[in-house]
């Protein structure tokens, strides 16, 4: 919502735990809370097409984020999944996933749901499996630095990644109706 990008604590909050995760992203860059304030204008804010759900206990502690990724054309991506507080309940995200996976086929019509993490984050994986979703694959990346920014791409050829972990994409199985 747009006045989230007005709510400091909040947005304080998402750099802190894009900051502790940030090995986990395919681009990297400091995660100070202006730049993560900008981030969060032009993407899950601005852009239509995305939407960050934030997940917040009883309580009201926030506890990490899911997002969804309108590709077009019946299919979506989840993604911008990060589970940022310590302490989470037991299966949490897992509802989570389920709920936002279920919207995404029954209300927005997807009939195709892929995740795309890093293949070295095994918890990551095992998460989106428990969830339902199969690995399809696995991109050879290319790392490359431009001072404080990391740049992580699925290159074409293997020979050329200098990565020794690449990028698993994982789908959800939607029976054909």
């Amino acid at each position: 919502m747009e006045s989230d990008l007005t709510d400091n604590g909040l947005i304080a909050t998402i750099a802190r735990w894009r900051e502790e995760n940030k090995e986990r992203f395919l681009t990297i860059v400091p995660f100070s809370p202006e730049g993560t304030r900008h981030w969060m204008s032009r993407f899950p804010v601005g852009d239509p097409g995305r939407i960050l759900f934030l997940v917040e206990a009883a309580n009201g502690e926030r506890l990490g984020h899911y997002g969804l990724l309108l590709i077009g054309d019946g299919e979506a991506e989840i993604d911008n999944t990060l589970r940022g507080a310590a302490g989470v309940p037991a299966g949490l995200f897992g509802l989570v996933a389920q709920r936002i996976i279920r919207w995404a086929i029954d209300d927005l019509g997807a009939r195709r749901l892929v995740v795309r993490v890093l293949s070295n984050n095994r918890t990551a994986i095992r998460h989106q499996e428990r969830n339902g979703f199969v690995q399809e694959e696995i991109l050879p990346l290319r790392e490359s630095r431009d001072g404080d920014i990391v740049r992580r791409e699925v290159v074409a050829d293997a020979s050329l990644s200098n990565l020794p972990f690449g990028l698993a994409v994982l789908s959800y199985p939607i029976p054909r109706r």
